[in-house]
């Protein structure tokens, strides 16, 4: 598949269901920040370490907040429920949430957006 056609698919999938643009966003988040701790690991203490980490702890809080929200998210399709599900399943330890049990809102959540597109394809009486 081209990157054009690629591009048009993501957007397609988005305007259906914007849980689409949290997983892309949480992607970016942790691209940033894993790049922050890459220059971080490699300095010695001083300015520039400081400096480095300043910006790493930056970026982890953006991550952090933004893992909150994503767990906390109901997909609207079918097809957002399994990419949320496939994302989530491969993130790193560090891409999550800080709350231990961010599992269970996260699972709850899906269980009420189920319930929600299940409901929104019955017929109506």
């Amino acid at each position: 598949m081209s990157s054009q056609e690629t591009s048009i698919r993501s957007a397609t999938e988005a305007d259906r269901d914007l849980i689409f643009v949290l997983i892309e966003r949480h992607r970016e988040l942790s691209a940033h920040y894993d790049v922050a701790a890459s220059v971080s690991a490699k300095l010695a203490d001083g300015a520039e370490f400081a400096a480095a980490d300043e910006i790493s702890v930056e970026r982890n809080l953006a991550l952090t907040e933004h893992a909150n929200v994503l767990i906390r998210s109901a997909p609207t399709t079918i097809a957002g429920a399994i990419a949320l599900i496939r994302y989530v399943a491969g993130l790193r330890e560090w891409e999550l949430p800080d709350d231990d049990a961010w599992h269970r809102v996260f699972l709850v959540g899906l269980a009420d957006a189920f319930d929600e597109i299940a409901m929104a394809k019955r017929p109506a009486r």
